[in-house]
């Protein structure tokens, strides 16, 4: 009896012992289970934040890109303020574009070196590498604008420098002329006169008497050689009436009797000019005898 005790004692032994194995084989899968369950997921979440990572840069590549289109593509001269952003937006676009090549890489990396291989995902960083190379090819492309852009404003500044230098000697040439305009419209517009006795003006050798027989019946008249110095210089175009204030004035010089009148009932108040333009069409000195 003794005997079959034992002999069922070792069996239960060694069947617990048979149990306990298979629980400890079972513990390393469940924890191998476990650890690539944990891999998978931990691939899938690097793999979520590195997606929006890349997809921000992706939209803030696109705003950017727009700006610098907009920008360049405006008429006109470029300040040093836009050409300076323009450039610093590129700079960005680049910087942009080379944290996106980090991301995809070290997700591709990742990926290859999971125990779980996740292809759907893999698919997808394949997508997203091919769209980071088409945008970085885009921003080549714009580097290449952009320096033609850059050469082209450089070359416009120049042409501008050139036309600056034009305008002003132009401007000169114009203040010059008008310059010689104003001095020939101020001579054109230009007349002398005078007035005094006749003792005045003939000791002033302005005025001399001629024809007559034995001192009789001689006129008076402007000497050829008459002294320019005792006229007053007047411009015609303001010129329109001359006080006189005395009790008579004969006007020596040629001027058409239409073309002025002298007002006062018993003396010679004021000299007017009634047509500029006739008045003084026949000689430019107005020589006047008070009395």
């Amino acid at each position: 009896m003794k005997k079959w005790f034992l002999f069922i004692m070792v069996i239960a032994l060694a069947g617990c012992q048979k149990k306990n194995q298979q629980i400890d084989r079972l513990s390393v899968v469940r924890d191998s289970l476990a650890q690539v369950a944990y891999e998978k997921d931990s691939a899938i979440m690097d793999f979520l934040t590195a997606f929006n990572e890349i997809q921000e840069n992706l939209d803030s590549i696109k705003t950017v890109e727009k700006l610098v289109t907009v920008t360049s593509a405006q008429p006109g001269e470029l300040k040093g303020s836009q050409k300076k952003q323009i450039l610093e937006d590129i700079a960005l676009l680049n910087q942009l574009l080379q944290k996106n090549k980090e991301l995809t890489a070290s997700l591709q990396k990742k990926l290859n070196g999971a125990n779980a291989k996740v292809g759907q995902l893999q698919g997808m960083v394949a997508e997203f590498e091919k769209m980071v190379a088409s945008l970085n090819t885009q921003i080549e492309s714009k580097d290449v604008e952009i320096a033609q852009l850059t050469q082209d404003i450089q070359r416009l500044n120049i042409d501008v420098s050139q036309l600056t230098s034009q305008v002003q000697q132009v401007t000169q040439e114009v203040q010059e002329k008008t310059q010689v305009i104003e001095n020939q419209t101020v001579e054109l517009n230009k007349a002398f006169y005078a007035m005094g006795t006749v003792k005045e003006l003939t000791d002033n050798n302005v005025l001399e008497k001629s024809g007559g027989v034995l001192g009789m019946g001689r006129t008076l008249k402007m000497r050829k050689d008459f002294n320019r110095d005792y006229f007053s210089e007047v411009d015609i175009r303001s010129f329109g009436m001359l006080p006189l204030m005395v009790k008579k004035a004969r006007v020596i010089t040629v001027h058409p009797a239409e073309s002025f009148h002298i007002t006062g009932e018993k003396r010679a108040d004021t000299l007017f000019v009634d047509n500029t333009q006739e008045f003084w069409k026949a000689s430019k000195y107005l020589l006047i005898v008070l009395d």
